[in-house]
């Protein structure tokens, strides 16, 4: 999955634990291993909530696939690659068992 990261949202460390399918502390382990990394981004050691930069690197780092309710869908909605399966998705339908690509929109469509 990619992520479309909200650049104006904060997320907390116990929400991305639990994201990532971990305890607290396991993660808490995990973040004093990238402290340095993360005090280069402006987050310090006792911080609950962490900056959308920092979110972005735990994400990518870590491999926590966040859900569409946490990510920018603007940006998601947007992105080419969306817009073409959804184009695709849009030309196509199940008829007789089978997937068919209809070839021409019905003007009442």
């Amino acid at each position: 999955m990619v992520n479309y990261y909200n650049k104006h949202l904060f997320i907390s460390k116990t929400k991305l634990a639990e994201l990532a399918g971990v305890s607290d502390r396991t993660f808490s382990r995990y973040l004093s291993s990238r402290q340095h990394i993360l005090e280069a981004m402006g987050v310090s050691r006792k911080a609950q909530l962490l900056p959308p930069q920092a979110v972005k690197y735990v994400c990518e780092d870590y491999c926590i696939d966040l859900p569409p309710e946490l990510q920018d869908q603007r940006v998601l909605q947007s992105h080419q690659l969306y817009q073409k399966v959804v184009r695709e998705l849009q030309l196509t339908t199940f008829f007789d068992g089978k997937w068919t690509k209809i070839t021409e929109i019905p003007p009442d469509f």
